[in-house]
Order: structure tokens, then sequence, then C-alpha cells
């Protein structure tokens, strides 16, 4: 097959999973990359890909007070569809068997699915958080008129999510989960192609193991960090324990190098993963190919990689909970080490790259042969 791969994605779960699916993908078909954002260029894809061509855009200004935001809702709206239309006509005039489209950073449904003409298969890794699911609601105090503004403009992104994904001749997902969600919003049938991990990368680098737990996400309520950091202040009234947090903020723990980062959940006693109505959870995954422990929450994706009791636990958002594990699992060595030994095979058997390289291309080639 001959593929168009469009995205507009940030660093995250999402860009690993687009870069796989092109490292896959190109095995045993032609790949072409079409890319929007000034910083989001895949660049590791290069050796995977025949053809790429890069669009810089960006919602930034330098206009000062109410006109800025209405400059970034002007290019959100007007500047971006009118650029992917202009992408859509030239994938379209490529005579491509079909177009793999990811999400957009700005819109997370792309306004690209609405102008192909060639057959589109639309990743849907999320759907558009913030105004689908309650604790992202809006609650700031401001002024009357901007709440009204913010409350339109939240409006318009709402329909612009569904149109857009609705326009995809088909839908993918990255869990169950999702897939249900886009089957109730977008009314749209789902499939779901798991994502997975690099076995050989994300592997148990040591039998030591240090006195933290690691949290993945930075200070974002969104991703729990509140629960992380009361639950280890309850228990370090029991034991000694620390909180390794890795993101993008200030004060947290950045990790590029995808070794490092292996060593550190080798260590780690356990890796928590709160997040708020995860998708799916590539760390939770990656965790457990290293033999370390999850302790999550019983919400989301989250449901569909941790298996309670073998591989981790799936609990209630409740901080007394997680601690109650955590001093579980630092009392209990024997079957820590069984549960880590348990969640690697777990992973193995079920959520690897290759395997989901398999699921992709058996869903894109029903597609252009007919059979979906």
């Amino acid at each position: 097959m001959k593929i168009a791969v469009f995205h507009n994605l940030p660093l995250g779960g999402a860009r690993r999973t687009l870069y796989e699916q092109i490292k896959n993908l190109s095995k045993r078909h032609t790949i072409d990359l079409y890319e929007i954002g000034y910083e989001n260029h895949l660049l590791e894809a290069n050796e995977f890909v025949k053809f790429r061509k890069k669009y810089d855009f960006t919602l930034e200004n330098n206009i000062p007070g109410i006109f800025n935001r209405l400059i970034k809702d002007y290019r959100n709206f007007i500047s971006l569809r009118n650029l992917q239309r202009k992408i859509a006509g030239e994938i379209d005039s490529k005579n491509y068997d079909i177009c793999l489209v990811h999400s957009d950073i700005y819109t997370e449904s792309p306004f690209i699915l609405r102008y192909l003409k060639t057959p589109s298969v639309y990743h849907c890794h999320e759907l558009l958080r913030l105004v689908y699911e309650k604790h992202l609601r809006f609650y700031e105090k401001v002024g009357y008129h901007k709440r009204i503004y913010e409350l339109i403009v939240r409006k318009i992104k709402k329909r612009v999510d569904r149109v857009n994904a609705q326009s995809a001749k088909f839908i993918l997902t990255s869990s169950y989960y999702i897939a249900e969600k886009a089957k109730r919003v977008y009314k749209k049938k789902a499939y779901t192609c798991h994502p997975g991990v690099d076995i050989k990368l994300f592997s148990k680098r040591t039998n030591k193991v240090g006195n933290y737990v690691l949290f993945v996400g930075g200070k974002s309520k969104l991703k729990g960090y509140n629960l992380a950091k009361k639950a280890i202040s309850i228990s370090r009234k029991k034991f000694n324990i620390d909180l390794i947090i890795l993101g993008f903020g200030k004060g947290d723990l950045l990790i590029k190098n995808d070794k490092k980062l292996s060593k550190l959940y080798s260590e780690a006693l356990a890796t928590f993963c709160p997040a708020h109505e995860e998708p799916l959870g590539l760390v939770a995954l990656e965790s457990m190919a290293c033999e370390t422990p999850v302790l999550a929450v019983n919400e989301g994706g989250y449901k569909e990689t941790v298996v309670d009791g073998k591989t981790g636990y799936l609990l209630p958002r409740k901080a007394e909970k997680f601690s109650d594990k955590l001093l579980f699992l630092y009392s209990n060595k024997n079957k820590r080490n069984k549960m880590g030994k348990d969640a690697r095979a777990h992973v193995i058997k079920n959520f690897t790259w290759e395997r989901h390289g398999r699921c992709m291309e058996k869903y894109l080639e029903e597609i252009v042969y007919g059979n979906k």
C-alpha cells in the first residue's frame, strides 16, 4: 500500500505510537509523512518514510490583551482549517491508497478529515477532554463576558471535534475505553489496536530496589499528582519512601533517554498511575515491562492493561489505599518480585509494538481492499 500519514501531535505517548506505526508499516508499505507544527516534527521517523513535508503553524502572537485570545481563536478555527484543506488537496493529488490521520494538538480530531477524498482512518487517541470530561469544566472566577466567551469557544470546539471525527471513513483507537466513548459521542463504530512497549529497551536493568515511587506526568491535576503526593505523605509516617516526578514542569526530572528511564522504572518500588480517565497509559506498560508493579486508579485504560493483584493493583481514587498497597509491596519482597515477573510476561504476551503493527496493517488492508 501507498500510505499518507498526517499528524499535529505534541510530545507524549501518542507520538510514540505514531512513530512505532510508521516503523512497522514501512517494512511492507510506502509511507509519506505530512506534519504541522514548528516543534512537533517527528524527526526520528526519517529513515522509515519515503517523503515528508512540514507545515509550520502556531497560535502564538505578540498582540497584548483580549486581542491575543481573539487572534489565537481565529487561527485555531479559520487559519488551521484552511491549511488542512490545502494539505488534504495535496494528499488527494498523489493517489494514496489510504491516509492515516492522527490527532491535532489544537482541535483533537483534525480538520483535514473533512476534506480528504482519499479513504481516511482517524487514530483517535482520546476525545477532546476539555469539553467531554467533568473535572475539566470551566470553574475559573472571571468576569461575566470572559466566562460567556470561554463557554462559547468550548461549544465551538466541541462541534469542530465531533464534525471532524464523523468525517473519517474509519475510526481506530488505542483502547476499548476510548472506542466506547467514540461510539457514544461520534455515533460511529470504532476499532481498537492496543499500543505496545519495546520489550528489549524496557526491561529489568537491575535487581536493586530503591526507596522511591515513580510518577510520570509532572505536577498536573489531570495526571493525579495531588493523589500521589498525599499517598507518599501518608506512607512516610510508616517507612522511608520518596516520590520521583518525571515531567516537563519546573522542578520535574526530565529523562529523554529511554535506557535511563528503563533503569528508573526497574529500581522503583512501584509506579503510581493515578491519572484521570487515562485513555490507555503507556507508563503502566513500560513499568510492567521493567518488572515494576503498578498502582493505578481503577478507571479508563488502566483497566485494560493492569491485572489487579497480579501485575499491580487497581485502586479507588483514595490516597490511603495507594499507601496501604505501597506498604504491602515494601513489606513483601517475594510477592513484589513475583508480581514484577508476571507483569513483564503479561506485557510480552499482549502489548508489543509488533502486535500493534500487525493489528494496524490488518485494518488498513481491510479498508483498502474493501473488506470493511
